[in-house]
């Protein structure tokens, strides 16, 4: 029987601005180490590539970018772009390089990347004319349409949770058995991401679950993971263990509920991580649920060795908390808060979103939340709004864009403001970050001031 080589390719990205907050190609190493537990030989492509010299000390980093002419649907809005990545010509000379795989994986991540993904196609058929593509993602989850409509290179499109169509295409492409490899609980029950293909392993995300048990209007995980599955904490802790074990001393939560039934779940990894206290550090870009924040949950992020906790505010306006999900509300913010700062994260490691450009969001309401933010100590990120396919506020309000967002994907990108207005202008956007980069500079300053006393 022959034996099988795939390889993994993350596509390089064109974008107005970019920079690598723990971006990292997950679900595709998931998809890598279930192949590779079949027997499959796995090679990498990451073509994110960041600039090693500049990454800070949590993992994040710029990311190699080059300036590009604007993509031709783009052309009207007058903006620059750049290519995120390695080079178009670096790529060929990467694919020419390897020996001709058998499969070509290829992942597409933020729907407005889109380009980058159609070009990596296009030049694995280039190099490669006999092999076979197959492209998932978030683009092609959420865009699914528009990705065959536009993918025509690639043999095989799926989405989030369509691992049995993947393993079946598997099986009648190459004549072996696959599907059973990722079980009912799909990649969760998969081997350890395949972080061992990167020369390097500058951080590891951790996923401990994946769905969400609240409905923000704002997000698509309901629609990606309709149901809440969640890892043994026991298996979460030694995973991590296992990678510290490799020299990796920086993690990620990936979750985006981690603190849900937080007693059997999210309490018990923590303690878990108690035994490496010191040894690694942990963050978290998706934000915790302050709702759900207590004291000993506080204790037990500081123990197991959160430099920063980030949480979820959106709003000091109560109507809109409300409208956009209930997660939180004023008090229990304020509570967590208290309960982070008791356990002794400073100000300056508390970090809060705001979310910025909603539908008819007005910029006085937003400065409103940084002033009330501004009273508590904490560190502010404003967190543009995406209009993202499939959620609710999408579905009610995708006609009122200024762009025609539900037919371009590239204007669903958060950076190009796609629900400004007479009451939230991008020149207004700006005025509120020179804001927060005050506030935030003068909490750094504080905090500073307090240690050297």
């Amino acid at each position: 029987m022959k034996h099988l080589r795939a390889l993994l390719v993350n596509p390089f990205m064109y974008d107005v601005s970019a920079y690598s907050f723990w971006s990292s190609p997950l679900g595709l190493l998931y998809v890598g180490s279930l192949l590779r537990e079949k027997g499959v030989e796995v090679e990498l492509i990451d073509c994110l590539t960041v600039v090693e010299a500049k990454r800070k000390e949590d993992g994040t980093g710029p990311f190699v970018k080059e300036r590009v002419p604007t993509p031709a649907v783009a052309r009207p809005l007058r903006r620059r772009f750049r290519r995120y990545g390695m080079s178009k010509d670096d790529l060929r000379e990467r694919l020419a390089g390897t020996q001709p795989p058998d499969l070509v994986l290829v992942t597409s991540i933020m729907t407005y990347w889109y380009l980058g993904t159609i070009e990596v196609v296009d030049l694995i058929r280039e190099v490669f004319p006999e092999t076979r593509i197959v492209v998932g993602g978030i683009y092609t989850s959420l865009c699914k349409d528009h990705a065959k409509r536009n993918l025509g290179a690639a043999d095989l499109i799926v989405g989030s949770g369509e691992l049995p169509a993947f393993f079946g295409f598997l099986g009648e492409t190459f004549g072996r058995s696959f599907h059973e490899t990722a079980g009912e609980g799909g990649a969760l029950c998969a081997p350890y991401p395949a972080f061992d293909l990167y020369g390097t392993i500058p951080f590891v995300p951790v996923l401990t679950g994946t769905g969400c048990s609240y409905r923000c209007t704002y997000c698509a995980t309901p629609y990606l993971h309709p149901e809440v599955r969640r890892r043994r904490p026991a298996d979460v802790v030694e995973e991590v263990g296992y990678w510290h074990g490799r020299g990796v001393d920086r993690f990620v939560l990936y979750d985006d509920n981690f603190l849900y039934r937080r007693e059997e779940h999210g309490k018990v990894i923590l303690r878990g991580l108690g035994g490496l206290a010191g040894a690694v550090s942990f963050y978290n870009p998706n934000a915790l649920n302050a709702a759900l924040m207590d004291e000993e949950t506080a204790l037990l992020l500081k123990e197991a060795g959160f430099k920063e906790v980030r949480l979820g505010f959106e709003t000091a306006d109560p109507h809109a908390q409300r409208d956009t999900g209930g997660k939180v509300d004023g008090g229990s913010f304020e509570r967590a808060v208290g309960f982070l700062k008791a356990a002794g994260f400073a100000a300056g490691e508390i970090g809060v979103y705001v979310l910025t450009g909603l539908p008819f969001q007005k910029a006085v309401d937003v400065r409103h939340s940084i002033e009330y933010l501004a009273g508590l100590d904490v560190r502010i990120h404003l967190a543009a709004y995406t209009p993202i396919p499939h959620t609710p506020l999408f579905e009610q309000f995708h006609l009122r864009a200024r762009y025609p967002i539900a037919d371009e994907p590239l204007f669903q990108n958060n950076a190009l403001l796609p629900f400004a207005w007479e009451g939230f202008t991008e020149e207004e956007l700006n005025e509120l970050k020179a804001q927060v980069r005050e506030i935030n500079a003068k909490t750094v300053t504080s905090e500073r001031g307090t240690i050297l006393n």
